[in-house]
């Protein structure tokens, strides 16, 4: 069965769409990362233990899990724009939450809701992602999760500035959801359409396999970023003594590389193919955390984080973007595979807690290099799978390892 061809975009110009989907991802990090370095200020407002903050952490990950099912089936029905529109603005009314907590249980709630947004979000905005990328047919992913680390730069830089001088994180966030939510304004009415998507068979709409490894490699890549973000400024103030101020470095590093890799992703992707460059990838965080957490200082261990950032850049805009191969609306696959991958949001911070508290958060972090290995070779493993399952469809040669532009010839959504 052939696709159908792709309608035009409609609504705003494609260009002015992906400048403010890609502001979306954008706003979506910095939201996320300036929450980070206050991290270790909650901890010790409400006296939690590192075993308490794990549980803690489960929060945002649980709202995820709930939300997404939901929200792939919500972008079918009304359309990944308007679905992208109203999880913003839910996520900038509850994002103060957490800083207004004065208990594990709020904390723990605050942070679910928040997890409730973002996730369906993070769906939604990825949804809209593949619309304009089909429209461009050529490899442009990275480039929105570029946007979001940059976000999370960002975030991580302001979140840092906010807990040196000592403003609270509730009016922190407060006053970062007004600005975003203004800008927001505009991005709601540039976004594009849904393609028209090519249905599967009648009887022959089965289970998919490659989601599942697809979804596998997102939670342990997921499972090492998640953890970067929630315990590298953990490590550095509590267990190499760095001030409150500078407690945000490993995360800054982790996202500065991960920005760059993402930066020049959709380049790397086109020239090596999307199974070697995650292996190239993957390995090189792998073996640069490894380094990091055998030199025990701020600056081997900020590297570290660098090469593990730059490890997993290109992970995540690959999953989806290989996830939204094949028959079936974006949507519903990418709610699969996003449901899948925020079990490493889940169980990283989360197992991590109980880790630490048992050895220390040094010992814990060991999980990093591990996990970033193991995405690299599920990646690999699902990639070429979905190539050769989509070269069979169409009669060509699989395409795992050729100029990605092709890939985008035979997308069906």
């Amino acid at each position: 069965m052939t696709s159908a061809p792709p309608l035009a975009p409609t609504g705003a110009g494609i260009g002015r769409a992906r400048i403010a989907t890609s502001l979306v991802f954008a706003f979506n990090g910095l939201l996320m990362a300036a929450w980070v370095p206050h991290i270790p200020e909650v901890k010790h407002q409400l006296g939690l233990s590192d075993a308490t903050l794990g549980l803690a952490l489960l929060g945002p990950a649980v709202g995820s899990v709930l939300s997404m099912p939901l929200i792939g089936r919500a972008t079918t029905r009304f359309g990944s724009g308007p679905v992208t529109t109203v999880l913003a603005f839910a996520t900038y009314l509850v994002i103060p939450g957490p800083g207004l907590a004065g208990n594990l249980p709020e904390l723990f709630g605050a942070l679910m809701l928040w997890g409730v947004a973002t996730g369906g979000l993070d769906v939604a905005m990825n949804s809209q992602a593949v619309q304009i990328e089909t429209s461009y047919q050529r490899p442009i992913m990275s480039s929105f999760h570029a946007y979001w680390s940059i976000g999370t730069v960002s975030g991580t830089v302001l979140g840092s500035i906010g807990a040196g001088v000592g403003l609270s994180l509730a009016r922190q966030q407060t006053g970062l959801a007004v600005l975003l939510a203004l800008i927001t304004l505009w991005c709601m009415r540039q976004f594009v359409g849904d393609h028209p998507v090519r249905d599967y068979a009648a009887g022959k709409r089965v289970f998919e396999f490659r989601l599942v490894l697809l979804g596998l490699a997102g939670v342990c890549a997921l499972l090492a970023e998640g953890s970067a973000g929630d315990w590298s400024p953990v490590y550095l103030r509590d267990d190499l003594h760095v001030s409150p101020g500078h407690a945000g470095v490993g995360f800054g590093a982790f996202t500065v590389m991960m920005t760059v890799g993402r930066l020049t992703g959709d380049r790397l992707v086109l020239a090596l193919g999307r199974s070697r460059s995650l292996a190239l990838l993957a390995g090189i965080g792998a073996a640069g955390m490894s380094a990091g957490l055998i030199s025990n200082t701020v600056v081997g261990s900020s590297i570290g984080f660098g090469c593990l950032g730059l490890g997993l850049s290109v992970m995540v805009p690959v999953i989806f973007s290989t996830a939204a191969d094949g028959p079936g609306a974006a949507g519903p696959k990418l709610a699969v595979v996003s449901s899948f991958s925020y079990l490493g949001f889940l169980l990283g911070p989360a197992s991590l807690g109980p880790l630490a508290n048992a050895t220390s958060v040094h010992a814990a972090l060991w999980v990093l290099p591990t996990f970033a290995a193991l995405a690299g070779l599920l990646g690999v493993v699902a990639v070429r799978l979905t190539a050769r399952i989509s070269a069979a469809a169409a009669d060509v040669p699989a395409a795992s390892d050729v100029p990605a532009g092709d890939l985008h010839k035979n997308r069906s959504s």
